[in-house]
């Protein structure tokens, strides 16, 4: 299978438009048909780009599963000396292929680089109550405004997600994260309304977004009646429950306990027929809890 019909093979699996995949590539439409109408491969530099949109590696991209298989059978590490040695002696052809090769290389490492470094940002897990109802437990707390919170840093930190999208396991339901979510999640009416927990608890939740959106449950429609989404939530409107917990500290700064805290995601379900994460409200914390690792 050659790395365009790979490309259309992932789009169909994901249920993705051309045009959400140059949204998210910032590839031209026009270019990614071409990929097809033409039998072309994408460019080299476009890769990254491709790998991160479909949430595939680059060796899933390149490479069919056999070819996975005999290639991770072969030692290719040898001394630095032999394969200049090897790339001096080889002709023009062969000498690209190798040139071509560790640029691929250097692909990957970016691509396992930048993956590395978002997972790292986010210490969380997710644990199951007294009761069996599952919690995503922040254990860091990102933003500790004493007073109040700085939301500013709350959008561009959401920014990071834009572009991404997670399965709700209850449903199935794939829900995407859109360019609006940063500014209503941060400038909405409601975040305007929070003080003090409350503020702090919506705040540091988006830690854990894509895992409140994997867990949630109580899916809820209704129509849209406002004119202004008309376009936005054409399909109207869901509401999922999901839940979090954030830990307290003692003033020696360790952890004295967590704090439990119920959300509604508020889903759009826009005109291009996906569901779209559009502000989490309602939150409150729970009086009474007990968690368990």
């Amino acid at each position: 299978m050659n790395i365009y019909e790979r490309i259309f093979a992932r789009l169909e699996e994901l249920h993705m438009s051309q045009i959400e995949m140059s949204r998210r590539t910032g590839i031209a439409t026009s270019t990614i048909s071409d990929w097809r109408k033409k039998k072309i491969n994408p460019q080299a530099d476009k890769l990254v780009a491709i790998c991160k949109a479909l949430d595939m590696s680059l060796v899933d991209l390149l490479c069919d599963e056999e070819d996975i298989t005999q290639t991770a059978s072969v030692d290719f590490l040898v001394d630095d000396n032999h394969m200049l040695e090897i790339l001096r002696k080889s002709d023009a052809e062969m000498k690209r292929r190798m040139i071509r090769y560790f640029e691929l290389l250097e692909l990957c490492k970016e691509i396992n680089d930048s993956s590395a470094a978002k997972k790292h940002q986010r210490n969380i897990s997710v644990i199951q109550d007294i009761d069996g109802n599952n919690v995503v437990v922040i254990h860091d707390i990102r933003f500790k405004g004493k007073r109040s919170i700085k939301w500013n840093e709350v959008r561009e930190y959401l920014k990071e997600f834009v572009g991404d999208f997670y399965t709700i396991a209850s449903t199935g339901d794939l829900i995407y994260i859109g360019s609006d979510l940063p500014d209503e999640y941060c400038g909405s009416k409601y975040t305007n309304s929070l003080r003090g927990t409350n503020a702090k608890a919506k705040a540091n939740a988006t830690s854990g977004l894509p895992e409140m959106i994997e867990i949630a449950v109580g899916k809820h429609y209704r129509m849209n009646q406002e004119v202004k989404h008309k376009r936005d939530a054409k399909n109207g409107w869901y509401r999922y429950d999901s839940r979090f917990a954030l830990p307290v500290y003692r003033d020696d700064g360790e952890i004295e306990r967590y704090n439990v805290f119920h959300a509604s995601m508020l889903i759009r379900h826009s005109n291009d027929g996906k569901m779209y994460l559009y502000d989490i409200i309602d939150i409150k914390k729970e009086t009474s809890n007990s968690l368990s690792e």
